[in-house]
């Protein structure tokens, strides 16, 4: 098989991947890191992904809390890097230094509950969020 058809039935799965487990951009969770905070910008059943201001190291595994500005606190979540994007690697956003893709792995009972109600309760004010933000 060829690169370039290989390529393409990667690209594929994860398209079809992402479909399956949806993300929702948001603007008003933080992840709380052993190397400090960043920004999420979406989040899904299954993983987030957030923004670093300065360059980090971390590793294929790690601990991490979401915070929500309604006060929601998902503590010690258990993440695995799937990806990662530093300055000048094409798709990094201009607001940061460095974006990371997480996915999470053997979430408790309690942290699966926690996350349901958190993206089952996200209309609630999702919105108003993101139009506070644009302005």
């Amino acid at each position: 098989m060829n690169q370039l058809i290989a390529q393409e039935i990667i690209e594929t799965r994860n398209l079809l991947e992402r479909r399956k487990n949806e993300r929702y951009k948001i603007v008003h969770m933080l992840a709380i890191t052993g190397r400090g905070t960043g920004q999420i910008i979406d989040i899904g059943r299954e993983g987030l992904s957030f923004g670093c201001l300065y360059p980090h190291t971390f590793p294929d595994t790690w601990s991490m809390d979401v915070l929500d500005a309604r006060g929601s606190h998902i503590k010690e979540l258990q993440v695995r890097k799937v990806w990662e994007r530093k300055m000048g690697d094409q798709g990094l956003s201009a607001r940061y230094e460095l974006e990371i893709g997480v996915e999470f792995a053997d979430l408790t009972g309690e942290q699966a509950d926690e996350l349901d109600y958190l993206l089952d309760n996200l209309d609630l004010y999702t919105s108003s969020f993101l139009e506070a933000y644009r302005n």
